[in-house]
């Protein structure tokens, strides 16, 4: 089987609850593989560093996920007094996070000029940012975690931003996953058969979820997110109670 646990293995063996969770999520994939689709998956405990995954490394179109980047390149910028952050600049970032719209993100893509976002993306440790012949590049589970992990940094900050960006995540107008229990900073991607929901989830103990499929041409799609998803939110509160009894 093709996924990996960064996790005490004595621990999991020991729990076979955490064990057959692990494994319906990764059955799950693995049902999709077997039918030659691609699927990959992220999860990663943040205070504990516990990490389950399933193909992190295997590129998809990045699709609406990459805008994620160039709005945070900018909020940065405006931080350092590099880029005066007005009204109409505003606005673009709200239409390309909340809307998703695409003339917005190419507006700031032109903006920012896409080798600066490659320097950047390569500068936060992700491998594929911007490659590709457009200004959506492709990506994977891996390059998100860079994303994610300097985004939750600069929101959690509490900068003049940071609150602005944190609402536009949590509030999209389109949602993959509808019925989170718990607040998911998250943006969506969906082009030809692309299809992703990917970011992190507000709890005691915080967790990413990266969710990446080229299933668009499937009318299960979105049950296979969200199924993936759901059976996530269980795993992570059986880690949560595994790591209090360690």
């Amino acid at each position: 089987m093709n996924y990996k646990i960064d996790f005490e293995y004595n621990n999991i063996n020991k729990n076979e609850k955490l064990f057959n969770k692990i494994q319906e999520v990764v059955n799950l994939c693995l049902d999709e593989t077997k039918k030659q689709h691609k699927v990959s998956f992220y999860y990663e405990d943040i205070n504990s560093n516990t990490v389950i995954t399933y193909y992190p490394s295997v590129c998809f179109y990045a699709a609406s996920v990459i805008k994620v980047l160039v709005a945070l390149i900018i909020y940065r910028k405006a931080l350092s007094n590099e880029i005066d952050l007005d009204e109409g600049l505003k606005e673009l970032i709200r239409l390309c996070i909340v809307e998703s719209d695409n003339e917005a993100y190419i507006k700031l893509v032109d903006l920012v000029g896409k080798d600066a976002i490659k320097e950047y993306g390569n500068k936060l440790g992700a491998i594929h940012t911007m490659e590709g012949v457009d200004s959506y590049g492709i990506t994977n589970a891996n390059d998100l975690k860079c994303y994610f992990s300097e985004i939750k940094r600069f929101i959690d900050e509490n900068n003049k931003y940071s609150e602005e960006f944190k609402n536009y995540l949590l509030n999209p107008s389109y949602k993959i996953v509808k019925d989170n229990t718990k607040p998911f900073i998250r943006k969506y991607g969906e082009y030809g058969i692309a299809y992703h929901e990917v970011g992190y989830v507000l709890d005691d103990s915080p967790y990413f979820m990266f969710i990446l499929t080229q299933l668009n041409e499937f009318d299960y799609k979105d049950e296979f997110i969200n199924n993936i998803y759901k059976k996530v939110e269980e795993l992570h509160e059986i880690v949560k109670e595994t790591l209090c009894q360690k």
